[in-house]
Parts: structure tokens; sequence; C-alpha cells
């Protein structure tokens, strides 16, 4: 990962969270507002609001049989003192796919806030429900 020392401790914890599909945990890492995007669009909403579907979420991701989630590469791009981007290359399994990693992209926006920073946005860079349908899942 070529991130600094804090940054790495954030998606250090962020991935054991979504490997564990701890939804519940994930938001901690979020500011109480943040947007997330997509191919399919943007969505602003807040953390509140992300933890009330956060069980569903989960129940999402079992159901469509994941069994692992790891970062495979970050890299940070500092935008100012206080914000910074971390592309994230992901690598997840599920059931279906064996030990074949699914990869993906995310780009995450970051609040550096001490003690603890915050994602106030991320994109994601492919088409996550499209590509579900191609492997079978959904």
């Amino acid at each position: 990962m070529i991130i600094s020392e804090t940054l790495q401790d954030l998606f250090g914890e962020y991935q054991k969270a979504f490997a564990a599909l701890d939804i519940q945990k994930t938001a901690g890492f979020f500011a109480d507002t943040f947007i997330s995007a997509g191919p399919r669009g943007v969505i602003a909403q807040s953390k509140a609001e992300f933890l009330k579907l956060a069980d569903q979420a989960a129940d999402f991701y079992r159901r469509v049989g994941q069994t692992s989630a790891r970062i495979i590469s970050a890299d940070e791009v500092p935008v100012s003192n206080e914000y910074s981007m971390v592309k994230v290359h992901w690598g997840v399994t599920f059931v279906k796919t064996g030990e074949r990693l699914i990869e993906f992209d995310v780009s995450y926006f970051v609040y550096k806030s001490v003690p603890n920073p915050k994602i106030i946005m991320f994109i994601a860079h492919q088409d996550e429900q499209q590509a579900m349908q191609e492997l079978g899942l959904i």
C-alpha cells in the first residue's frame, strides 16, 4: 500500500470489517453525512440512514455467497492538507467463484481528521449489480 500510516490503519480496519460483513462497524469509518457514487448514480446519506440498512446489506452479501474480501492495493493522492483520495483495488471471493478473486476498484475521499479520519465519499468504478449478474450471483 502506498498510503500514509493513518490511512493504512483506517483501511486495514475497514478491510477487516468488510471481510467479516460487519456493516455496522464499517459505518464507523464514515463521516456523519457522506456520498456514495457509481455507474448507476449518486446517493447522499447520513450515517444513521446507512445504519438502518446495514443488516440488510450484510444479508445481501451473505446471500450472494461472499466468503472473503481483501485490499490488493491502495494508493493515496493528497488533495489538500485535510483531504486525500485513496484508490483501493479490492479482491473478493464468493462461494460460486471458489478461490478466484473478483477484483474491482473504489476511490474513497477521506477527511484526515485527528485522531480518526473519516470517509466522506466513495466512488465505485464498476457496476456491482451488473458484475454480480454476469457472475450468476444474482
